[in-house]
């Protein structure tokens, strides 16, 4: 066996985060908790929100924990404010109780299917704009973060 699968096969052996998946990290300064995919879907009740967005042709299916029970999975019920960030540092932030209003979820998945980061995955904060078509213009569409990486509570 040559040198360089040998080194391969020990690498992919290894337990931790050696290939660790996508990661959510949710902190409120004093406590960060970080959820990978497999805990955001498995620790979590899941929500569904069919919608369209200007972001995509016509009507897509989301699925992920609501934003909700993700910073209630923290302990976390006196901040009052929220930023949302994505892996390329786009923020925004706004009143915790406004962007829980808007019932958004954490979307892991689109059409049952996971989202790379290509697809504006690994994690997108979807607003059910068909739903609540009063969410569908741009003042609440900047809440719709895609490849988000971080939520910060303060």
């Amino acid at each position: 066996m040559s040198r360089f699968l040998m080194i391969v096969l020990v690498v992919l052996a290894l337990p931790g985060h050696v290939l660790a998946g996508p990661e959510l990290k949710v902190t409120n300064g004093e406590r960060t908790l970080v959820l990978d995919r497999a805990e955001l879907e498995e620790a979590l009740p899941q929500t569904v929100i069919e919608t369209t967005s200007p972001y995509y042709d016509g009507t897509v299916e989301f699925s992920g924990p609501s934003l909700k029970a993700v910073i209630e999975h923290l302990g976390i019920a006196s901040e009052s404010e929220i930023t949302l960030a994505a892996l390329n540092d786009y923020r925004v932030t706004g009143s915790l109780d406004q962007m829980l209003a808007m019932d958004a979820i954490v979307a892991t998945r689109r059409n049952g299917k996971v989202m790379s980061v290509r697809e504006r995955g690994p994690f997108w904060v979807m607003l059910p704009l068909s739903q609540r078509t009063e969410l569908d213009n741009e003042g609440y569409h900047r809440f719709m973060v895609w490849q988000l990486s971080r939520i910060e509570l303060h």
